[in-house]
């Protein structure tokens, strides 16, 4: 078996190739060479995601395929789901080492400890850890998503957090919760106690597992509240002088110019022994100066980013979504039921605009993603933070692209419409049917947008790959779908004729349908002028135009869902 790992410091998933477990599953008749070749095209012969993809289709039960794998490589498998973690034996191994190698000690017989891990025939990875637990080790296989749910799980990264804040000068002060006077700092470490107080409070508010920290301005003194989930409110007076510092230092930190007036948000990132801290940042002007929202979470995804070439888009939506995605400037509306997909769509684009371009940021009512390296702003109406507000913030700021997870939203187009030509690049999101249906709803709305394309998504259900059959279609069928020019051959679908691992439904999971709107000159100048969406339609030049039945059709003869399925979706 051939394996990799990348990364130092930070979790990275090992590549592994194993032709051998391909070989059993084939073998036991679960999924045939052509599926298992596909499946591997599509993790880019990374086994263990083959493996996970499988597990959560439901193709097999989650132990017979460990126990494939298992066989594979001559290794024993333990489910960490239903195991009994030996807190002290997890502790012999660092949190930061846990992660690096994707290892995680379970429990202890004798002198050795047995440690899960999806590389357990590493034995640099066993050499590793041997070291560091200063005994024999033996190396067990687990799932590489139990892996990072159980470091998760087991390790709070408090004691490491911990180590790192009681090394800060004025740690102490702040575990006293005395007043932070200018006397009180001297006494704890002088200027360096006063130049590590921002990153002190934010480590302080980490260890005592706040939600918030916030800072609040007086006439002559300040304060600093941690508000604690389930428990008390610490309060901390601050001396005026050392509040102003402090709030200059933390809006350098979040990227915010100290001398900016006005709501401004930002983002801090603290990097930790084991573990790192995303903190929301929000400055609002108060009578007595900035009053600053600190508002805390651990920076990791909560699941992976879908790219553009894994989500079945046809090649032609590809192609021309493609040319509209590269541009320096332009507006992709992305548009989709409840439900359907379109954040998962969105955040496909934002990745592939982030490959290309730095600065990236959201403004989302609900993130569905924490996504690496993007700034996601969340709306709160009820603490006053309103998505228009977010938005002139942003544009205040030198941004690549802009996703917009609502662009209806109230006082949203007027700020695009002003940000136009020097604006960043804009993504936005649109509750609707098809991309005829959106452009109507803009076209109601004040002031409709300049757009690029309209990108429309609906999910239907997809053939269970195990089960589905082939047969062929009636000659009548064949004609009311296409022009056959006399065409007398034949023509197969697809059908589900269930099995065990679809419950007997024929159907396992969703698939996109997409239609794709590319917006020329002559349509855009009827969008601004609000004309009726039936002379738009008409006047749609057909190569701009790739339907929703149309890419139906196709994913259907592609044995992908059904006939059924497509005639579910509403007309456009």
């Amino acid at each position: 078996m051939h394996y990799s790992m990348t990364g130092q410091g930070s979790m990275k998933k090992p590549r592994i190739k194993n032709p051998e477990f391909f070989r059993l599953v084939e073998s036991e008749g679960i999924i045939d060479r052509a599926f298992i070749n596909d499946l591997l095209e599509e993790f880019e012969d990374n086994a263990l995601d083959v493996l996970a993809t499988m597990i959560q289709s439901g193709i097999a039960p989650k132990r017979k395929l460990c126990q494939l794998w298992c066989d594979s490589i001559g290794i024993a498998h333990v489910d960490l789901e239903k195991t009994l973690f030996q807190n002290e034996v997890v502790q012999k191994v660092p949190e930061r080492i846990a992660r690096m190698y994707y290892a995680i000690p379970v429990y202890q017989m004798g002198d050795t400890i047995t440690v899960a891990t999806p590389t357990p025939d590493n034995r640099d990875v066993e050499k590793i850890l041997k070291e560091v637990t200063g005994g024999p080790v033996s190396l067990v296989f687990a799932l590489p998503q139990d892996i990072e749910s159980s470091i998760e799980k087991e390790y709070t990264g408090s004691s490491a957090v911990y180590e790192f804040f009681s090394k800060l000068s004025s740690s102490r002060l702040l575990v006293s919760q005395k007043a932070l006077t200018t006397r009180s700092m001297e006494a704890y470490g002088g200027d360096a106690a006063l130049n590590q107080l921002h990153i002190a409070i934010i480590l302080y508010g980490v260890t005592k597992s706040a939600s918030e920290i916030r800072l609040t301005p007086g006439p002559e003194k300040a304060r600093i509240d941690l508000l604690i989930p389930y428990g008390d409110k610490i309060e901390i007076p601050v001396e005026k002088n050392i509040y102003e510092a402090l709030a200059d230092r933390l809006k350098v930190l979040a990227g915010v110019d100290p001398s900016a007036t006005g709501v401004r948000y930002g983002r801090i990132q603290i990097p930790t022994p084991g573990k790192k801290f995303d903190l929301k940042f929000e400055s609002r002007p108060d009578e007595h100066g900035p009053a600053i929202i600190l508002k805390l979470s651990t920076a990791r995804p909560l699941r992976s980013i879908s790219s553009l070439n894994r989500l079945y888009l046809s090649k032609r939506v590809l192609s021309g979504i493609a040319g509209r995605l590269n541009a320096p400037k332009g507006h992709i509306l992305i548009a989709a039921p409840p439900k359907s997909g379109k954040s998962t769509l969105a955040y496909a684009l934002l990745k592939e605009r982030a490959n290309q371009h730095k600065k990236n940021v959201t403004i989302e009512q609900a993130a569905k993603y924490l996504i690496p390296g993007i700034d996601q702003l969340q709306v709160n109406p009820d603490a006053g933070v309103l998505a228009v507000d977010l938005l002139a913030s942003v544009l205040q700021q030198k941004t690549d692209t802009l996703y917009i997870q609502h662009v209806d939203t109230p006082g949203i187009l007027e700020n695009i419409a002003a940000a136009a030509d020097s604006g960043p690049f804009f993504l936005s999101g649109l509750t609707a049917d098809n991309t005829l249906d959106a452009l109507e709803k803009l076209i109601r709305l004040e002031q409709p947008p300049c757009l690029s394309a309209i990108i429309a998504q609906q999910r239907v259900s997809r053939l269970c790959d195990i089960c589905k059959v082939k047969y062929p279609l009636k000659p009548d069928h064949v004609q009311s779908i296409f022009v056959t020019d006399g065409y007398a051959g034949e023509v197969s679908a697809w059908r589900g004729n269930g099995c065990p691992y679809c419950n007997d439904s024929g159907f396992s999971g969703l698939i996109g349908i997409h239609e794709l709107l590319l917006i020329d000159a002559p349509i855009q100048k009827m969008i601004t002028g609000k004309m009726p969406i039936h002379e738009i339609r008409k006047a749609v030049n057909p190569e701009n135009f790739y339907s929703m039945h149309y890419d139906g059709i196709k994913k259907v003869l592609r044995g992908l869902t059904t006939f059924d399925e497509i005639h579910r979706l509403p007309v456009g």
